[in-house]
């Protein structure tokens, strides 16, 4: 039988395991670290900011390079790739990808409604497939190694949501994965992070529709960008731990 986790009770007033327990938000527990993490990467992206205004970096290769990308974007056949941009980021495929080509292939104004639209699909099948062919392999895997899937509290799963959408560095599907196995509800996914995809993804079509003619100004603009999100996913992760030390107390 698997064991319990840390703080779980017995019987039929047994408490579903915080989201804590989310290797998402395990770590030092000291929230001053977050907060130097922040600032570390907003340091970062404002001395990389410095040194591509103060440098004699080579934008005509830049240039080069998008002008080919656009010219190659721009032959696709919208009725073969709005589909695939629909399925394939439900099984994995870079979800950058498919904005970049929502930009440089349909612009800024309909690269974002078909953003939209595509990532209300990558939510519903992720959805579906966690909940049914997804769920029970997992369960039968962490079992054997005495744990269960993580629950988050329902009212945790709205935050969980914004730092699962604005974290850097998982993969879109992987988080969109993890939020379904943890329980998060079909209305946070839509609600929540449905609108956060969409207005991550314009730095991307942003980059996309600046493929025929990208400049310094854009691109440091991208970065800021980058570094707003870090902070923002900074202080909801800051907010979740004080809201779960005063609801949820160990």
């Amino acid at each position: 039988m698997p064991s319990k986790l840390p703080g779980e009770k017995s019987g039929a007033g047994s408490r579903r395991p915080s989201a804590r327990h989310i290797l998402l938000f395990s770590g030092p527990r000291n929230r001053r670290t977050w907060w130097l993490a922040a600032a570390g990467i907003a340091a970062a992206g404002l001395l990389a900011g410095l040194v591509l205004v103060f440098t004699d970096f080579d934008w005509e290769i830049v240039e080069n390079a998008f002008v080919r990308l656009s010219t190659a974007m721009a032959r696709l056949n919208p009725a073969a790739v709005i589909p695939l941009m629909a399925l394939l980021p439900v099984v994995g495929f870079p979800i950058g990808v498919v904005y970049l080509v929502a930009g440089a292939r349909f612009g800024i104004l309909l690269g974002g409604l078909l953003v939209a639209a595509v990532t209300l699909v990558h939510l519903l099948g992720s959805y579906l497939i966690g909940r049914s062919i997804l769920r029970a392999p997992i369960e039968r895997l962490i079992a054997r190694r005495h744990h269960h899937l993580p629950q988050v509290p329902v009212d945790e799963q709205a935050l969980v949501c914004v730092i699962a959408a604005l974290l850097p560095g998982l993969p879109y599907f992987v988080r969109n994965y993890l939020l379904v196995l943890a329980g998060i509800k079909l209305r946070f996914l839509l609600w929540v992070c449905l609108p956060i995809y969409v207005a991550r993804s314009y730095v991307t079509i942003f980059l996309g529709d600046l493929s025929g003619d990208p400049t310094r100004r854009g691109l440091l603009i991208l970065a800021a960008f980058d570094v707003l999100k870090v902070a923002i996913c900074a202080f909801v992760i800051w907010r979740l731990r004080e809201h779960h030390r005063k609801h949820h107390p160990a």
